[in-house]
């Protein structure tokens, strides 16, 4: 179990989790590819054009490394978590020392979307998420389907953040909403049939 799924509050669920794209390893990629290129020309080239020996080593030193590239990033971003919940969007960062970030879907002011020619071919891009905060921007580098993360933010910003700017009542946790209950049904609102019934519909979210 990760970092978001330990770290959930009660009545709150994942709705995205965003990834990094695998343009990421490219470099990594583009060594162990021309790496092999190089290898390869040591048995194709005529002989005295170049010595296969050093072609050879050459090579398989440009394919180690960037084997050890993909390998090491692939670790690293190993312990990257990001998510978008119905109550906040979290990034949580960090090999030597973590870094967490969570912005309240209600304190988001923007998402901006960054995308490269190639990143829109490719369906990936840079998100940089703007709140109330006094904090800076929230930025996720390099993910895949940057257009889904913005949309699942601002679909259920719009339906926890009422007209005018305020929490919607549907942010309250189901504790909170079962002391509603009870206050109803202490008043008189609510028959105990219908009391037990959203009592236990509630019981059954936490």
């Amino acid at each position: 179990m990760g970092y978001v799924d330990k770290n959930l509050m009660a009545g709150e669920s994942v709705l995205l989790r965003p990834r990094y794209h695998p343009v990421r390893f490219l470099t990594g990629a583009l060594g162990i590819l021309f790496g092999a290129l190089i290898a390869l020309a040591a048995f194709v080239l005529p002989a005295g054009m170049a010595s296969p020996a050093i072609l050879l080593a050459v090579g398989a030193a440009l394919a180690v490394a960037g084997l050890l590239t993909v390998a090491f990033r692939a670790f690293v971003d190993s312990f990257d978590e990001f998510a978008v919940t119905s109550l906040r969007i979290i990034k949580k960062t960090g090999f030597w020392t973590r870094q967490v970030s969570q912005i309240p879907l209600d304190k988001v002011q923007d998402l901006r979307l960054a995308a490269t020619l190639w990143g829109r071919w490719l369906s990936y891009g840079t998100v940089e998420v703007q709140s109330a905060g006094e904090e800076g921007p929230v930025v996720f580098h390099r993910i895949q389907n940057p257009e889904a993360f913005r949309n699942a933010a601002f679909t259920r910003r719009a339906a926890v953040v009422a007209p005018g700017g305020a929490p919607a009542t549907g942010l309250r946790t189901p504790e909170e909403r079962l002391q509603d209950v009870e206050r109803l049904f202490k008043a008189g609102s609510l028959t105990e049939i219908e009391y037990k019934a959203k009592r236990q519909a509630l019981i059954n979210e936490l």
